[in-house]
């Protein structure tokens, strides 16, 4: 029997559906702009003259020595300042299905300050960590989506150990999204997210990295006409590989797969659960022209789908640039 909430809802889908609508494309842009960043980041540092030649991948001195190119003493750093802009052009900007994608340019600038602890040695391995805060702010070329333009702010902590050619990470995100207008919150979550990765080296300049990230994001949105304001609350499962190669001093060259599955608690209607599925691959190629700053360029594609008849299923190709500054202290 049809319960009075799924009444009251079903009278309400056209202001639903497009509220929600609204909100969840910002969730899925931060989402796989984050998710994608971490698994494209170039290596902390590049190979330059009069530098130590940093590890190419965790624990590769531990089989080869440490690598010198010309020895110096480098200063050990404990803050880490990030500005980033990077713009790319999607064709499907909204997240909709056909016909009602819409193409756009995006703009992505972040703000990012970090506290990285001393590396220490555990046991067999290293352990170290960091506590941090990210800005962001999210715009949109076409004036349709100028709505959805949102700015996100999160802080987080995280820790990282390292036996050999492994890596265990954990770690918790607080993010919150608000809109640009009057810059009122749109949405809220809490992360706590665990993963494993494993490097497969090829020879000194290239090797694979195969993890699997899984997190549970605790919600909260207005609610509309009475849904739950944790109607986002999910359960992810990340698998990904990611191969480098650097062939030379300055530049890296990475492609990736990751597959990406979701459980909600909660479908649009809130008369059952909800799976999503989202496989994406993508190549970028980053170059440094030194410790300090780098451009990249970048081509993404990404194919989502999803069990909940209102959470549209669609096909997302991005490309465009980007340019960073870290500054290390």
């Amino acid at each position: 029997m049809t319960s009075r909430r799924t009444i009251a809802t079903l009278a309400f889908l056209p202001a639903g559906i497009l509220s929600l609508h609204a909100q969840p494309a910002a969730i899925q842009q931060l989402q796989n702009d984050q998710i994608t960043r971490e698994l494209q980041t170039p290596l902390p540092s590049v190979l330059l003259n009069s530098t130590n030649a940093p590890e190419l991948y965790p624990g590769e001195n531990t089989d080869v020595g440490p690598q010198r190119i010309l020895r110096r003493n480098v200063p050990k750093t404990y803050f880490d300042v990030l500005f980033d802009s990077q713009f790319f052009y999607s064709e499907n900007a909204n997240f909709a299905q056909q016909p009602y994608a819409i193409s756009s340019p995006v703009f992505v600038n972040t703000v990012q300050a970090v506290f990285t602890t001393p590396v220490k040695e555990f046991g067999p391995g290293k352990i170290a960590g960091a506590i941090g805060l990210a800005s962001q702010w999210y715009n949109y070329g076409d004036n349709r989506l100028e709505a959805l333009d949102f700015n996100a702010e999160t802080v987080f902590v995280s820790g990282k150990y390292t036996i050999g050619k492994w890596q265990i990470g954990a770690g918790i995100n607080l993010t919150r999204l608000v809109n640009q207008e009057n810059y009122d919150e749109t949405y809220r979550e809490f992360m706590p997210n665990l993963g494993v990765q494993r490097v497969i080296p090829l020879n000194d300049r290239m090797f694979f990295a195969v993890g699997d990230l899984v997190d549970y994001h605790l919600t909260e949105v207005p609610s509309v006409a009475g849904s739950a304001t944790d109607i986002n609350d999910r359960f992810d499962n990340i698998a990904s590989v990611t191969f480098t190669w650097q062939p030379t001093h300055h530049l890296i060259i990475q492609p990736y797969y990751r597959f990406q599955y979701s459980y909600y608690q909660h479908d649009t209607l809130e008369t059952g659960d909800r799976n999503d599925y989202l496989q994406s691959l993508g190549l970028t190629a980053a170059y440094y022209f030194n410790s300090k700053v780098s451009v990249r360029a970048f081509y993404n594609y990404n194919r989502k789908q999803s069990s909940d008849a209102y959470t549209p299923a669609y096909l997302e190709m991005n490309g465009g640039v980007g340019v960073t500054l870290d500054i290390k202290f």
